[in-house]
């Protein structure tokens, strides 16, 4: 079909009732769509631009380097669809059902897919910049790595599992989002809000997290070696049994934070802020704490072997049991 031939919708609908499913480059521009069933229909390279598709089924579909620009999705079942390469720009996906939908490379920019199921989808390479909703969406399992998701609002989403491995998420908001498991290895998640997300057992390895907000967040188990965390908020967070070797925590702010069991190897805590945290058996071994404040911080049992307290505030920590960088053992505080 001619991407110029203006195909009315009921034209449509009757060709695919009589058996027909390719509509390869068809033009339906603005057409009514809502509510009809297009299963398994072939419509890659086809014109959907500010259609109504509300409701629409397209479960197995092909709509790959299709334009929905300004369509209207809303709770569209979209099973195993293919947009590959697609624009969907400021489309809304509402309560859309994109399960195991491919959207890689695709163009999502300033979408809506506020609570919108994407379970098992993958986004590889889609772009997904400022503006781009995906509140309380359902990304369990979906795979994101190398996405463009800056400024994206994941406020309150469930990403259990997601694969983000170098995805660009800088200023992205996952406030309150659930990211259990999820895969963040390299991804570039500076000033980004994760201020009370549950980030348990998470692989942030290499991550930026630079300025970020982790106010609040839960940490435990997560891996971030080696990840950028200069200037982050990470006060009230739990980072207990956290892996935190190499990481780079200059300046941070840790009041309150729990850091018991965490290992500290070699992380640089210059000038980081730890009042009041608890680091109870906390390994700093070779760390640096140059001109941190340690003021009424737990350092009980803490392993401080080798590390450099230069100008560090101790005077109100509590060091009972606490190794020393000399290797002496503080029997009383």
């Amino acid at each position: 079909m001619n991407t110029s031939q203006l195909l009315i919708a009921s034209d449509l609908l009757d060709r695919y009732t009589e058996g027909e499913r390719n509509f390869q480059g068809a033009n339906l521009v603005k057409a009514n769509l809502s509510r009809v069933n297009l299963n398994r229909a072939n419509l890659s390279g086809a014109l959907l631009k500010k259609a109504n598709l509300t409701e629409i089924k397209l479960i197995r579909a092909n709509l790959s380097n299709v334009d929905l620009t300004k369509a209207n999705l809303a709770k569209a079942k979209l099973v195993d669809t293919n947009f590959s390469k697609s624009r969907l720009m400021q489309a809304i996906l509402i309560g859309a059902d994109l399960s195991g939908a491919i959207l890689s490379a695709a163009n999502l920019s300033g979408a809506d897919l506020s609570d919108a199921c994407l379970i098992s989808s993958s986004l590889i390479n889609a772009e997904l910049l400022s503006g781009t909703k995906l509140r309380s969406a359902n990304l369990t399992a979906a795979t994101l790595s190398r996405a463009n998701l800056t400024e994206a609002d994941f406020s309150q989403a469930t990403l259990t599992r997601a694969i983000l491995t170098q995805a660009e998420l800088s200023a992205a908001s996952f406030k309150e989002a659930i990211l259990i498991g999820a895969y963040l290895s390299r991804a570039n998640l500076s000033k980004a809000n994760l201020s009370g997300a549950d980030l348990t057992e998470a692989d942030l390895r290499y991550a930026n997290l630079a300025g970020a907000n982790l106010k609040g967040t839960n940490l435990e188990g997560a891996d971030l070696s080696e990840a950028n965390l200069t200037g982050a908020n990470l006060s009230k967070a739990n980072l207990q049994g956290a892996e935190l070797s190499k990481a780079n925590l200059q300046g941070a702010k840790l009041t309150h934070a729990n850091l018991s069991g965490t290992n500290l190897l070699k992380a640089n805590l210059c000038q980081a802020n730890l009042a009041k945290a608890n680091l109870f058996q906390a390994g700093l071994l070779l760390a640096c704490l140059k001109q941190a404040n340690l003021n009424k911080a737990n350092l009980k049992g803490a392993n401080l072997i080798g590390a450099n307290l230069q100008g560090a505030n101790l005077v109100t920590a509590y060091r009972e049991e606490a190794i020393m960088p000399n290797g002496s053992k503080c029997e009383e505080n």
